[in-house]
């Protein structure tokens, strides 16, 4: 989910500084190689390995909302019930791979309907070697790859025309570029940024397929006429471009728009310092130096962001369950009503077991008042809690610290009782020692 998250992110940038800088430029050819620069980055910069000595802020934010290596998902421990397996983490991941395989589904079947229309019809060769499909049942011909698919009265009508249109896509392999796009819609189904980015880059393949048209002399509002006629056809097809594709008054317009001044091509150079933050952004934070001659990395180097995570034995369902099975609610706390999250931090080491298990943060807390008790030492420990007189119920502060410490105790003991039931993590073929922490929310009922 990393990678998914950083892919997102990279596209999202460069979308938007396209979208604000050059989208309604004339610079058809250029703006789409940008569009695809854009696909292609979301890729392959995620995967790109940079060391820095520090992590970045954003790197920081994906690595915690998305791997275990920094934080574990919270734990639910109720008062009078086992903790619940529910995760947000898992359920947000859950939801991303069913939408993953219904946009790899729907791809499918689309793929499978353009094969079944490409099927029979007259075919023959063009002059340039695509093939051309005739077919009575298609209303608004579409080329995909070197295939071109239209009509029997589209071909004895309006060949020329449509033709040159189609000619242009197939010569400018616009049906790479969306076969790109698909992927990218796959993997970011859930980035709104990959949805308009579709729309701008097909936009622009009706732009250069349009300009081709016109400059071959064909007649402008002849061959608008066509695109008007044509505006209501066939659903469109993932990998096919359409003659009645993108928007009819948009393209219309781009056919009179004056050319823009090559001085604004100059606005393009935002892409050298997106892509260099992009990669500083997702830099991985340098750890320990290479030790060639060991398996096992130093003693005292802890490892945040290791290439393999260490591994609960029977994996994360097994982790939760354990932890939810041995926790329980401390007396005390339950008492005194102290409830809320409290963060452990450990390290799991390269034999698998535990240590440095401390606690990161206690945010446990009480709804009653607290009271410093006149005489009473508020560090000594309390071993149960006596209900003050009078209209006001409240808490000494040796009881409230008491049951804050009774919640910290608690989860050490557990975390600890995890020793041994690890595997370790691996950089470079190494067995690192890996920090974790892990939220416990402890909740009354």
């Amino acid at each position: 989910m990393e990678y998914i998250l950083k892919s997102a992110l990279t596209l999202s940038l460069l979308y938007s500084l396209f979208f604000f800088f050059l989208r309604k430029e004339t610079f058809h050819r250029f703006n789409r190689w940008c569009l695809l620069f854009t696909l292609a980055a979301s890729l392959l910069l995620p995967l790109a390995h940079v060391t820095l000595t520090h992590t970045s802020a954003v790197n920081e934010a994906v690595i915690a909302s998305t791997s275990y290596i920094t934080t574990l998902p919270a734990i639910v421990v109720t008062a009078d019930a086992e903790a619940p397996l529910f995760t947000w983490s898992n359920v947000l991941a859950g939801i991303y791979w069913i939408g993953l395989c219904v946009m790899l589904l729907y791809l499918v079947l689309q793929i499978i309907q353009t094969y079944q229309i490409m099927q029979g019809g007259l075919r023959h060769t063009d002059q340039n070697g695509n093939t051309v499909i005739l077919k009575e049942d298609v209303k608004s011909p579409f080329s995909i790859f070197h295939f071109i698919i239209m009509s029997v009265e589209d071909y004895e009508t309006q060949r020329r025309n449509i033709l040159t249109h189609e000619q242009e896509h197939i010569r400018m392999r616009h049906s790479y570029d969306l076969l790109l796009l698909e992927v990218v819609k796959a993997l970011q189904w859930f980035n709104p940024f990959v949805w308009l980015l579709e729309v701008d880059l097909k936009a622009i393949h009706e732009y250069q397929a349009d300009e081709a048209v016109i400059n071959q002399g064909i007649d402008a509002k002849q061959y608008q006429q066509l695109l008007v006629v044509k505006a209501v056809g066939n659903r469109l097809q993932p990998f096919a471009n359409n003659l009645r594709r993108g928007s009819l008054k948009k393209r219309i317009i781009m056919m009179y728009q004056k050319k823009s001044n090559r001085w604004m091509l100059l606005k393009a150079l935002f892409i050298i310092p997106a892509t260099c933050f992009a990669i500083y952004a997702f830099a991985t934070p340098e750890t320990v130096a290479e030790a060639p001659e060991t398996t096992v990395a130093p003693k005292d180097s802890i490892y945040n962001v290791p290439e393999k995570l260490p591994a609960f034995q029977g994996g994360d369902n097994a982790m939760y369950a354990h932890i939810s099975k041995t926790m329980k609610y401390p007396k005390i706390a339950t008492e005194c009503g102290v409830q809320g999250r409290v963060t452990a931090r450990f390290v799991v080491e390269t034999d698998g077991t535990v240590s440095e298990v401390n606690i990161f943060s206690n945010k446990a807390g009480v709804g009653e008042d607290v009271r410093d008790v006149e005489g009473e030492d508020p560090n000594i420990t309390v071993t149960s809690y006596t209900k003050k007189e009078g209209e006001k119920q409240y808490l000494s502060r040796a009881e409230y610290n008491t049951a804050r410490k009774a919640l910290e105790e608690e989860v050490v003991r557990v975390i600890l009782t995890t020793s041994g039931k690890w595997q370790p993590g691996e950089d470079k073929g190494k067995k690192v020692r890996c920090s974790f922490n892990v939220p416990i929310n402890f909740r009354l009922s």
